[in-house]
């Protein structure tokens, strides 16, 4: 009869809707769970403590290390520069250790570490790499932890200069003299800080003006 086909019509698309429907809230339910599995797969991310950014004194200094491995000049003060952002020590003449030019502002933050900027870039000295090959070098500056450098034991004193071991807050090891390389130039390189204070972990600030 009529009525009976528009009946059984009608029954047919209700039925279709509520399959469609279904399939609408499964695939709703399985992005859903597709979502979550994917925030719990993902890595935690890495929340550095905050670190005091006041800073409590600065000064332009050149940052000096001595020659101290073997085959150098003994007593060979060397200066810490950074051309094309790859830290190096340089040598220094007898006149430019007594007038040199500081290449460098240490500013003493609130907490105690150091942070240091190169003048001709106005790069931070940072430690960078993985903990496997760290490597030091300039960047922009930006106040975290391996920007940051501390002093870890008593001064060694020098021709009347104060020479410390200064360990990268983030990274933990020591800036080190590595040895000469081509063109009249000595290694800067990132170590395991001494226990005995070598003195290819010295460094000292020479011509230190505020």
């Amino acid at each position: 009869m009529p009525g009976q086909r528009r009946s059984t019509s009608q029954r047919a698309a209700g039925s279709r809707l509520a399959r469609l429907g279904g399939v609408g809230v499964a695939l709703l339910l399985a992005s859903a769970a597709v979502a979550i599995y994917l925030v719990a797969q993902r890595p935690a991310a890495r929340h550095e403590p905050s670190l005091p950014t006041r800073v409590l004194s600065f000064q332009t200094v050149g940052m000096v290390a001595q020659a101290a491995q073997p085959g150098s000049a003994a007593g060979q003060l060397l200066q810490l520069l950074g051309p094309q952002g790859d830290p190096q020590f340089r040598p220094l003449g007898p006149a430019q250790e007594q007038g040199g030019s500081p290449e460098w502002t240490a500013d003493l933050m609130a907490g105690g570490s150091y942070i240091f900027i190169y003048l001709p870039t106005g790069h931070c000295l940072a430690a960078t790499g993985s903990p496997a090959r760290p490597k030091l070098t300039l960047e922009h500056c930006d106040l975290s932890a391996t920007q940051r450098w501390r002093r870890t034991k008593a001064p060694v004193q020098v021709q009347g200069h104060d020479f410390y071991q200064y360990a990268n807050a983030g990274d933990a090891r020591c800036l080190t003299e590595t040895g000469e390389l081509p063109g009249s130039s000595y290694g800067a390189a990132l170590q395991g800080c001494s226990p005995g204070s070598p003195a290819d972990q010295l460094i000292g600030f020479w011509w230190a003006s505020v």
